[in-house]
């Protein structure tokens, strides 16, 4: 369903006439896109000010995005997806991340509470007995090949299942220094890693990782990767 969303902007509007790459700034919290959908990066000039604390995209292009002041917008994704996204914040909940699964399956998490429809069940099982334990879950991400595979990130640990080996050991690896928060895979296969200020990156593309340093060296934290299932887009998102 073609969805639209409820908007609570702060003061960057001005960057809704930027070209399809960036890098672009507002209030602090920068982002660079590379062949997504238009309207995804006009929306998240108007949007970035606000702080977006999570954007993905589905299987078939579309995408949301959610900014931390309970701001939110989506194109082309599940109603059921859509009304509990609004449900969610409605409900004062802060969202920490949506995700889609190949197979059409889609997760939402946040500071209070989580919804899950069509994920595989050890997944799902993961992030309520994180809830359960009173540790939030920030990151969930799911490789393309789909069926049980797939990456849970909490605000302590993470928890990973039938994963590329080397993005397991990375993931390790780089948290044994800083705290892993965020997983993301490309359609072909490749992947990223992001802990605290550092990263590790297999098999994106040259300037994607590009891009990636260049936010290491202006002191830009990455928060958000997300990967477009069409024409290798993707997104890199900093925090503010």
């Amino acid at each position: 369903m073609d969805r639209r969303g409820f908007l609570a902007l702060t003061g960057a509007a001005g960057l809704a006439t930027l070209g399809l790459a960036g890098p672009a700034e507002a209030a602090g919290w920068h982002f660079y896109n590379r062949r997504i959908p238009e309207e995804a990066h006009k929306r998240m000039g108007k949007m970035a000010g606000s702080g977006i604390t999570s954007f993905a995209f589905t299987p078939s292009n579309g995408w949301a995005m959610v900014t931390r002041n309970g701001g939110y917008f989506a194109r082309n994704v599940p109603d059921e997806f859509f009304a509990k996204l609004k449900q969610l914040i409605a409900a004062g909940t802060r969202i920490h991340c949506v995700a889609f699964a190949p197979g059409g399956g889609w997760v939402i998490t946040g500071d209070r509470a989580m919804f899950a429809r069509n994920i595989p069940e050890e997944c799902y099982q993961r992030i309520r007995a994180y809830y359960k334990a009173g540790q939030q879950v920030v990151n969930v991400a799911f490789p393309p090949a789909g069926g049980n595979r797939w990456v849970v990130v909490g605000t302590k640990t993470f928890y990973a299942r039938n994963i590329d080996e080397e993005c397991f050991q990375k993931m390790r690896e780089l948290g044994r220094k800083q705290r892993v928060t965020q997983v993301a895979f490309t359609p072909a296969g490749g992947w990223t890693v992001v802990a605290g200020s550092a990263f590790f990156a297999r098999r994106i593309d040259d300037e994607c990782f590009r891009q990636m340093k260049r936010f290491s060296a202006n002191g830009w934290p990455l928060h958000n990767v997300a990967f477009s299932p069409a024409n290798n887009g993707w997104s890199l998102i900093s925090r503010g």
